[in-house]
């Protein structure tokens, strides 16, 4: 049994094989998610598990090169861009109008369904490369 990190093996495994630029989505409840992507479904009852929940488990496994969120979040869900930009940098996060961030999550290797009942919680991580070697 793993001693710490994500214990759920669908989400272990989409980590594991992302490459440099393959991107994995957070989403809230209603983002809608593409046929043919992986649905890996966290979601349990409103709000469990939170966004914010997922999102720092993901990124202590994940090594991230950009974050993409809806341009409307700054508006309808501040807290959302608060908590990812203050992870990643504001740098590392690029905004795009909604549209093209459900547009987007149909390349995506995996969408991992949250609980989360707020609007506009949804982020799309690429996969960066660990510079140790």
């Amino acid at each position: 049994m793993k001693k710490s990190g994500i214990i759920n093996p669908a989400l272990c495994r989409a980590i594991a094989s992302l490459g440099h630029t393959d991107s994995i989505v957070i989403c809230d409840a209603g983002l809608p998610i593409p046929e043919g992507v992986e649905r890996i479904d966290l979601s349990l009852v409103r709000d469990v598990p939170s966004f914010n929940q997922v999102f720092h488990a993901i990124i202590e496994e994940l090594q991230v090169e950009q974050a993409v969120m809806a341009e409307e979040a700054k508006k309808e869900n501040r807290r959302a861009v608060e908590v990812i930009q203050d992870a990643l940098g504001d740098d590392k996060v690029e905004f795009v109008p909604h549209s093209k961030l459900k547009e987007l999550t149909g390349s995506a290797k995996g969408v991992v369904r949250t609980g989360e009942f707020r609007p506009y919680a949804n982020v799309i991580l690429y996969s960066g490369v660990d510079g140790l070697f």
